[in-house]
């Protein structure tokens, strides 16, 4: 009985580091994510919203272009 309790407890702390570790890698991702969005907004914050949109579009039309082409030779 008392050996069942220490495989028990055995498991529940693997699991709970598990479980800790997990948390805490989210909440470092999210950190990092926060930032870069902060630095992104310190950036930007006097570009106008037309130019933006404008840039934006001309990059997202440059990937699809590229990833077109990229599939057209691959095949």
């Amino acid at each position: 009985m008392i050996k069942n309790w220490f495989i028990m407890k055995k498991k529940e702390i693997t699991l709970k580091t598990t479980l800790y570790t997990a948390i805490e890698k989210v909440i470092a991702e999210q950190k990092d994510i926060t930032t870069l969005l902060s630095n992104l907004f310190t950036v930007l914050k006097d570009v106008p919203l037309n130019e933006l949109k404008d840039e934006f579009l001309r990059k997202l039309a440059e990937v699809i272009h590229t990833q077109a082409e990229a599939e057209r030779n691959g095949k």
